[in-house]
Parts: C-alpha cells; sequence; structure tokens
C-alpha cells in the first residue's frame, strides 16, 4: 500500500521543482512510465491470487476490504488518467523532436504550429486541463528554447570569436524568443477559436510570468551579453578616427589610448573559461560589472574629445566629417549626451549657410538685372549656365541637410528644426522659380 501511495504522489513537475530543468522529453516519458507503472500495479491488483485473497477477507469481514477497494479505485482512476494524457501528449512528440533537430536560427516558423498541438491538448484533455499541469509544460518548452539556444550561441566561443557574428545570432536568439513569447500571449487570448460553439472556455488563468520565470532570467542575461558585443564592435572604431586640425594629432592619440585600455578590458572575457549563459554564474556578472564601469569612463572621455573636434571645426562640410567617423558612437549614452548639446548650434550653422545661399541668390539675380543677363562660367550657353548654376547652389544646401537627417538624436520636428527646414523649402522655391525662368527663356 506504501510503494502504491508513492506512485500515486508522483507528479510530472518534481523535476522543475528539483532545479534540474527539465524539457517536454521528460514530461512525456513520465506520462508514458507512468501508464507502465499503473498499468502493471493494476494488473497485480485484479489477479486471479489477490482476487481470491480479497474473498477470504470478505467473507471473514476483515477491515482491510473497505482499504483495499478504495486503493484499487485509486489504482484505477490514476491509470485513467495517465493513459488520457499520454494518448494526447504523444501528438507533441514529434514536433518537439523537429525542433530539437533544426539549428535554432530556422525554429520561430516551428512555433506557432506547436503552440496549437498545446492548446488542442489543453481543449481535448480533460485531465490536462489544469493550469498547473499546462504551466509545467510550457517552462519546459522555455527550457528546451534555452537549451537550443545555447547550443547555437556556443558560449565558450560567444565573447571570443567575431563579433558581428556573435551579435548576429544573439539578435536571432532575441527575435525567435520573444517570438515565442508573443505567439503563446496571442494563443492565450484566442483560445475560444479552439472550441465548438456553445462549449465553455476553459481560460489560462495563470500569471505568464510563472511560465517565462527562467526564459526571462535567460533573455536578461543575453542582453548583458548582447550590450558587450555591441560596446565591443563600437569601439572597435576608435582605432580608424583621424582628426585634423592644429590639435588632431593630440585628440587622435587620446582616442588611441582609449583603445588600448577598452582592449585590455574585453581582453578579460577572452580569458575566463567558464560560461557567459550559465544563469548561476556570478563571477560573469561581476566582470560585466566592471567591463561597464571602465566602458561609461571610456564614453566621459570620449565625449569630451568629441567636443573638443566639433568646437575646431571650421565649418559644416568637416563637421559631417566628424559625425561620419564617430557613427555608431554617438547612440552611445555618454557621447549622445555631447552630440544633443551640439544640435542647436548645428542648426544655427545650417540656417546660415542658407542665409548665405539666399545671399548668393540675390546677389546673382540682381547682377542679371544690371548687365541684362546673369553672370556665368566662361564659355557657357547662357541657358545652360544658369540651370547649372542653380543646381550647383541647390546641391550646396541639399547635402546638409540630408547629413542633418540622419544625425542621432537630432530631430528637425523641433520648433527650431521646423524654422530651419521652411526656411531651405523657400530657398528650393526660389531656385525652382529662377530654373522655370531660365528654361522658358531657352
Amino acid at each position: 500500500s506504501q510503494q502504491i501511495q508513492r506512485v500515486l504522489r508522483k507528479e510530472s513537475s518534481e523535476p522543475l521543482l528539483q532545479g534540474t530543468n527539465p524539457t517536454p522529453k521528460v514530461e512525456l516519458q513520465f506520462w508514458k512510465s507512468r501508464c507502465a507503472d499503473l498499468e502493471g500495479i493494476h494488473g497485480q491488483l485484479t489477479s486471479r491470487r489477490v482476487r481470491n485473497l480479497l474473498e477470504v477477507l470478505e467473507r471473514v469481514q476483515s477491515i482491510y476490504v473497505p482499504a483495499f477497494q478504495s486503493m484499487l479505485m485509486d489504482v484505477e482512476a490514476a491509470l485513467s488518467e495517465a493513459q488520457d494524457i499520454d494518448l494526447h501528449l504523444t501528438a507533441l512528440q514529434q514536433p518537439l523532436e523537429h525542433l530539437e533537430a533544426v539549428e535554432f536560427s530556422k525554429v520561430k516558423p516551428l512555433l506557432v504550429p506547436l503552440l496549437h498541438l498545446v492548446c488542442w491538448v489543453w481543449v481535448s484533455c480533460k485531465h490536462y486541463s489544469v493550469p498547473l499541469r499546462l504551466v509545467v509544460l510550457l517552462q519546459e518548452i522555455c527550457n528546451l528554447l534555452i537549451q537550443q539556444a545555447v547550443v547555437y550561441l556556443s558560449p565558450e566561443d560567444l565573447l571570443k570569436g567575431e563579433v558581428e557574428e556573435s551579435l548576429g545570432k544573439v539578435h536571432t536568439v532575441f527575435d525567435t524568443l520573444s517570438a515565442f513569447k508573443g505567439a503563446l500571449e496571442e494563443r492565450r487570448a484566442n483560445l475560444q477559436v479552439y472550441y465548438e460553439p456553445g462549449q465553455q472556455v476553459r481560460s489560462w488563468d495563470f500569471s505568464s510570468r510563472l511560465v517565462f520565470v527562467r526564459l526571462d532570467s535567460f533573455l536578461q542575461r543575453l542582453q548583458v551579453v548582447k550590450g558587450l558585443l555591441t560596446t565591443a564592435l563600437d569601439l572597435a572604431e576608435l582605432e580608424k578616427i583621424e582628426f585634423g586640425g592644429m590639435r588632431g594629432k593630440a585628440l587622435g592619440q587620446q582616442v588611441l589610448d582609449m583603445h588600448e585600455e577598452f582592449q585590455e578590458s574585453y581582453q578579460v572575457f577572452s580569458e575566463r573559461a567558464y560560461d557567459c549563459l550559465d544563469l548561476a554564474n556570478v563571477e560573469f556578472e561581476q566582470d560585466a560589472l566592471d567591463f561597464r564601469q571602465k566602458v561609461q569612463d571610456i564614453d566621459h572621455r570620449l565625449g569630451t574629445v568629441f567636443s573638443q573636434a566639433f568646437s575646431d571645426a571650421p565649418d559644416l562640410e568637416h563637421i559631417f566629417k566628424l559625425l561620419a567617423m564617430f557613427r555608431n558612437l554617438l547612440e552611445r549614452p555618454g557621447i549622445a549626451a555631447v552630440a544633443a548639446d551640439k544640435v542647436p548650434v548645428l542648426l544655427s550653422m545650417f540656417s546660415s549657410a542658407l542665409d548665405q545661399a539666399r545671399l548668393t541668390f540675390s546677389r546673382h539675380t540682381q547682377a542679371g538685372q544690371q548687365l541684362g543677363f546673369p553672370p556665368l562660367h566662361k564659355n557657357v550657353p547662357p541657358v545652360a549656365g544658369a540651370l547649372g548654376w542653380a543646381r550647383e547652389l541647390r546641391a550646396r544646401i541639399q547635402g546638409p541637410l540630408e547629413h542633418l537627417r540622419h544625425v542621432p538624436g537630432l530631430s528637425l520636428d523641433s520648433a527650431r528644426g521646423r524654422r530651419v527646414v521652411q526656411k531651405y523649402e523657400e530657398m528650393i522655391q526660389l531656385l525652382d522659380r529662377y530654373r522655370g525662368l531660365r528654361q522658358g527663356c531657352g
């Protein structure tokens, strides 16, 4: 009786509670094994030998008869439950094996079909439409996805290999796991489509946090790794930066020194033998924290260098070359704050360039009125020369505006930005009218 009760009390959630992070294969195997165990127990309890013993006990009106009959009923109920669950969960076996067999980058299309089957099990298997059991299955699916993601990412090489390749893999994992979470929530919100008209809908009245507790922790760790790789990719650009002007050499040397500091700090991760994706690894978290603190200091100093180089730039053309050199660095918080302070200066310089273009246009047209024809390059036909001059002036103001549209943190939708754009559009209209008049003259 005690042995039978131990079998009856077993739950598929035990491996999860023990922290072994089981996959759905463990769930399916549990119910298959439970079926076999209970069938064996039921066969023994209903065997001829036991029935003969029970008849003897009944004749002597033994107090053990009711207990035996109750135990037999419990076994029969548990067997019926296990057979029902095993039958329905078998439908998940092939999709789960397929998911485990393919490379993680090809997993995403398999997620919705798998969740469709999970919903079907919830609706059609009366013994499995229990929140606790579904949470166990979904947590195990999360564990499988984490397991496959770790294999795909190769944590031993993730921070040592090609940064762009590693970062691409991390983005793929983020996209796939986020898609899984989104698909699961979408299925939760539309469970009614799996029920027949008039059938009572049993909703998933459990918190999503119960399902995603380990998956979210994995995503948080992956976010740390992503930050390290992004920083490595950004700061690798430091060795390519060159400055002009009187202070160019000194500023360039400062940047090279920062690049060497960064390389030394990042090298720590290539020397460590730990698994950076192991959620229990506290050593990695400390190394990542130390690295971020050093990078914050480098970012702050880079912001100072950028500000000095910006101040030394004589015109918009040199400023845009400086912005192109810093590219992704401008999106780093420490440098972005410095760059944001330069936005009013940029808009003011562009506004001055537009004023200069307007003055050039006015002088050109006034000279044309006084001379009877516009001043042009030598040996150029009047109409073609006038149109060429208008194109040149148009290009002088169009180029800077296109650069401004792609400066991180600069919005032309601000009050000041709208005024500058309006001034630009007015200048374009003047040039368009001028070109129309010249073409008409031709």
